[in-house]
């Protein structure tokens, strides 16, 4: 079966789902991690650099995933091999063609960023929680401090992270 006919199929097969499942009430909602869970599920907590981004096919076209590569300037908690850190992030886009995924965390080159991974079933590095496990972290204009989440220092998230490593 050829890459496009697959496509189509996987497309058709996801709307026929919700054409054959009406339920009558849906309630979903997902329980926000904290940063005291985030950093107890985490292997690695470390604040860095987003170096590089390599998006390709896993298995046999099955699916897109994209190696993010964090040039670790601390470990926050655990340690790595070296100054780099390697996540696998489900999605991206290759030779034209473009999977997302929602939920995941979006990175961009150069991005200053705090993450918190675990490691999967083969062992690679995945985030924890999703796009809840990545914090952009940018400098304050009025301050010139560094912060995540609207006005929440970096500091202050080092020291939660701390707390909840002790």
């Amino acid at each position: 079966m050829k890459l496009h006919d697959r496509i189509v199929l996987r497309c058709a097969l996801t709307a026929l789902s919700f054409i054959l499942i009406i339920p009558t009430t849906v309630y979903s909602q997902a329980k926000a991690l904290g940063t005291d869970e985030l950093t107890r599920k985490s292997e690695i907590v470390a604040h860095g650099r987003v170096k590089e981004m390599k998006s390709q096919w896993e298995g046999n076209k099955e699916r897109i995933v994209t190696y993010v590569t964090v040039n670790v300037d601390e470990y926050l908690k655990g340690s790595g091999a070296g100054g780099t850190l390697t996540i696998v992030n489900p999605g991206g886009e290759v030779d034209g063609v473009g999977e997302l995924y929602t939920h995941m965390a979006r990175f961009s080159r150069d991005e200053e960023v705090v993450v918190f991974v675990e490691k999967d079933k083969k062992g690679r590095f995945r985030m924890t929680g999703g796009n809840e496990g990545k914090f952009s972290v940018r400098k304050d204009d009025a301050s010139g401090k560094s912060v995540v989440s609207g006005q929440r220092s970096l500091d202050d998230l080092r020291t939660e992270i701390r707390k909840a490593v002790h």
